[in-house]
């Protein structure tokens, strides 16, 4: 859990109040540029139309400013409501699935409704949005939404909706640069209307946050202690989402997806001291409208000397520092993790023969079953050798990533006693993703070995920014998952940047992004089935940890584990195996996240048999995907990544349906 101490802390403040005196001075200098002093109150009350730069001042410059701040405001507004109904500092409209809805319904409308697309854009954003955080609700109704609950369900939400944006932008990838830079949050205005269509959204979200301070204040404290003041915590809860995802959703709709400022806004506030609610919410509406206008203008500046990215991607690329700074402000406190509330197997050997044999199943039917010009049919034992040639290599390469990507997600959930860790959120896969992008881009020409070269090294710049942030808090996990939501969104940033440049080289690497095995070499598969076996040998050696690890740092230790040391070699086993895996299929993957809740559901507890059992499970999932990937358009094919995803995603939410905690 993290707090704040009593005093209040001028440091932030002042670094955000410098950086807003040099967002005023940089559009001051912008406009000085244009347009002579005297002229600037003409040009705000009536400009002359038969001048280009008073048009361009007025109608460009101007409102591109206003709608920095309106928009950073309302995004600092919806981060703290979120954070303070689900009581933790990763939720975020992102989080929730409410952006991954907005460009999801922009993309399917741009595609198949353009008319459409093109006179409504921001209620189209806006209703897939809502439908996106629609489903979310409706997935953590039964757990009373419960704050765990809802931040599962959006990132469920978020993976999935990513999932089929991906293969819409596969289907029709040379048409979609105009979407990627939108998706990275632009906020080049050509006129007035989208600060007037949002504006009037803020002061409502200002005046509804307002009526709500009171009631969120009391959220604060335990729900028994809520109820006894005569709080309704359902419908306090539910207002106050909806309010949250209102101002996101219509941010989302006027400028696009903007991540990271509704995080860092109210966290930055409450790491200069505004602990009491009120302040909060004050204080995350000023820094964030300051943090979206600084990072605008620090583009502009730079677009003198290179190509303009979009604003959005540059918060990511601009907040994760700001975190790294403000974080070990903060205090941090130890909590025990709960304990485990799944069944205990009694039988773990039958249920392991019984998953090897489901896996043995899989393998045998995405090996000899298949479609061709006479229809569906099992290959026959001579046919079957001629098949194994283009089939087997992708069915290792996908089983092999599978198990890493289990053994991956298995190791950081237990690690940190948090359901929703995975490999994507300390950031490697997408860390390895950039690797790949940047030697495209900037390579004249490559080879196979330096494209794992370039992703190795993508990937373990992100684990090292990683362990040496969390350094000084002796690796804990919040503050893991804290830096690691910073990495991964700064370098998801950084990819829409580089998608969103509108080379055509960029859009070779979209498949590889989604998860494909298509050409899979032998020499490939036979390197990935050794990896995997050798994550599995050594991984037995860490069960010890794991066992331990969460039950708490005080019972750790005083059961001889050096928690550093501990962390520090976990994290780094997580993150290789994540590398590896990213390197065979992409970095888009629901397995690290799914497969050992598959496990968990089947009642493994101790640490080597969750291991086993969900490195089992994640194997069946990708051979599993990669058939069907395979078949299901045949003879086009789909990615394996965004297969896995579309069928770990619904089962994920009905296993949330289920079990209620």
């Amino acid at each position: 859990m993290i707090s704040t101490q009593d005093r209040l802390r001028p440091g932030p403040a002042i670094i955000v109040a410098v950086l807003f005196a040099a967002a005023i001075v940089s559009a001051a200098a912008r406009i000085s540029g244009l347009l002579p002093f005297q002229d600037w109150w003409q040009v705000l009350a009536s400009p002359d139309l038969n001048s280009y730069t008073q048009v361009l001042v007025h109608d460009s410059v101007l409102p591109r400013f206003v709608i920095a701040l309106v928009a950073g405001g309302v995004l600092g507004l919806s981060g703290v409501i979120f954070q303070q109904v689900l009581r933790t500092p990763l939720a975020d409209p992102s989080t929730l699935g409410v952006s991954a809805g907005a460009y999801l319904a922009l993309a399917v409308a741009g595609l198949w409704a353009p008319a459409l697309a093109s006179s409504a854009r921001e209620l189209i954003a806006l209703a897939g949005g809502l439908s996106a955080f629609a489903l979310v609700f409706l997935i953590a109704w039964p757990h009373r939404l419960a704050p765990i609950s809802l931040i599962l369900a959006g990132l469920v939400i978020t993976f999935v909706c990513g999932a089929i944006s991906a293969a819409v932008s596969l289907s029709y990838s040379m048409g979609m640069s105009g979407l990627f830079v939108w998706a990275s949050g632009s906020l080049t205005q050509n006129d007035w209307s989208a600060v007037s269509r949002l504006a009037p959204c803020a002061v409502a979200g200002v005046l509804g946050a307002a009526l709500l301070a009171r009631p969120l204040n009391l959220l604060s404290l335990n729900d028994e202690g809520a109820r006894s003041l005569g709080l309704s915590l359902s419908s306090v809860r539910l207002l106050s989402i909806v309010l949250a995802v209102m101002l996101a959703a219509f941010t989302v709709s006027a400028v696009g997806v903007i991540g990271f400022v509704g995080f860092a806004a109210p966290f930055i506030a409450r790491a200069s001291g505004a602990r009491r609610l009120p302040q909060r919410m004050i204080a995350s509406t000023i820094i964030g409208a300051i943090l979206l206008l600084a990072a605008d203008e620090a583009l502009q500046q730079a677009a003198n000397f290179m190509r303009e990215i979009p604003a959005g991607a540059a918060t990511g690329l601009f907040g994760a520092p700001l975190i790294a700074i403000f974080l070990g402000r903060l205090r941090i406190v130890e909590t025990p993790a709960p304990p485990p509330t799944e069944r205990r197997n009694q039988r773990p050997l039958l249920y392991l023969a019984l998953t090897a044999a489901l896996l043995a199943l899989l393998i045998w039917i995405s090996l000899s079953l298949g479609p061709s010009l006479s229809g569906w049919s099992f290959a026959s034992p001579a046919k079957m050798q001629s098949l194994l040639v283009w089939r087997l290599p992708r069915l290792a390469a996908a089983a092999a990533a599978g198990i890493l990507f289990a053994l991956s997600g298995t190791i950081i959930q237990r690690m940190t006693g948090n359901p929703m860790a995975s490999p994507e959120v300390i950031g490697v896969s997408t860390g390895a993703a950039v690797g790949i992008l940047l030697l495209v881009l900037l390579a004249p020409a490559f080879t196979p070995l330096t494209q794992l070269g370039a992703a190795a090294a993508g990937a373990v710049v992100s684990l090292i920014t990683v362990l040496l942030m969390a350094r000084r808090s002796r690796y804990n996990p919040d503050h893991v998952l804290l830096f690691g939501i910073a990495i991964n969104t700064a370098f998801a940033a950084l990819i829409a940047v580089l998608l969103g440049t509108g080379l055509p080289k960029v859009y070779g690497v979209l498949q590889w992004m989604a998860g494909s095995t298509y050409s899979t070499t032998p020499m490939q598969a036979e390197i990935a089935v050794t990896v995997a076996i050798i994550a599995l040998l050594i991984a037995p050696f860490f069960s010890r940890w794991l066992d331990l690890l969460p039950l708490g740092a005080p019972s750790s230790k005083a059961l001889g584990l050096n928690i550093s040391v501990s962390r520090t070699a976990l994290l780094l086993l997580s993150a290789i195996t994540a590398a590896a895996a990213t390197l065979l299929i992409g970095p888009l993957s629901f397995v690290g996240l799914m497969a050992p809740h598959i496990a968990r559901t089947l009642g493994f507890q101790r640490a080597l048999a969750h291991m086993i059992a969900a490195a089992m499970a994640g194997a069946a999932l990708t051979i599993l995907a990669d058939f069907i990937g395979r078949v299901a358009l045949f003879p086009n094919q789909l990615p394996v990544g965004i297969v896995a995803t579309l069928i770990g995603g619904p089962y994920f939410l009905w296993l949330m349906r289920k079990q209620v905690h």
